[in-house]
């Protein structure tokens, strides 16, 4: 099975970075941050994978971690649907937001989020997630400005999920 070698090696990078002997930094959005802002670039990276779900499916290392995305999807977007009938604020974000409860959709959210934020330069970083930026702000403007928020993410992620490219043309 092809999963299980990706997301055991999620799992590696994962525990080497929480370690006491682990790095102090890791590289976010195409530059180094700190271990903590590199967990908080994931959580938020995770919410906008589920928001945005599916533009981010390209992303999967498996066609199986991908069709356990389609099944998470697919139960959250169940879930926000009656929320959007109700009145005052809508919290439809927040069936997005939450992590997933299932090992299989937290292991598949957690390789797309890694090999989303494994950006060479915060070009490429922007590059990645353009399209996942661009569905959310389509889709749900309230996760798309908490997602900016300047106190808890990193600076390379919300500079990436900030500055967009105006263009779909690629520098040469």
């Amino acid at each position: 099975m092809v999963t299980m070698p990706v997301l055991l090696q999620v799992q590696r990078q994962l525990i080497n970075l929480l370690s006491a002997s682990g790095p102090e930094t890791a590289m976010s959005a195409g530059a180094p941050v700190s271990v903590v802002h590199y967990f908080a670039d994931l959580r938020a990276t995770v919410a906008m994978i589920f928001r945005s779900w599916p533009v981010a499916r390209e992303y999967a290392s498996t066609p199986c971690l991908a069709g356990a995305l389609d099944a998470e999807y697919a139960s959250r977007a169940a879930q926000a649907e009656p929320l959007l009938n109700t009145p005052g604020k809508k919290k439809t974000s927040k069936p997005y937001t939450v992590p997933p409860t299932e090992c299989l959709a937290t292991g598949a959210a957690l390789d797309i989020a890694t090999n989303l934020l494994d950006a060479h330069d915060p070009a490429d970083a922007r590059s990645r997630l353009a399209p996942l930026v661009q569905r959310l702000r389509e889709v749900d403007l309230a996760l798309s400005t908490w997602l900016r928020r300047p106190s808890w993410i990193s600076v390379s992620l919300r500079q990436a999920v900030m500055d967009l490219p105006t263009s779909r043309r690629t520098a040469s």
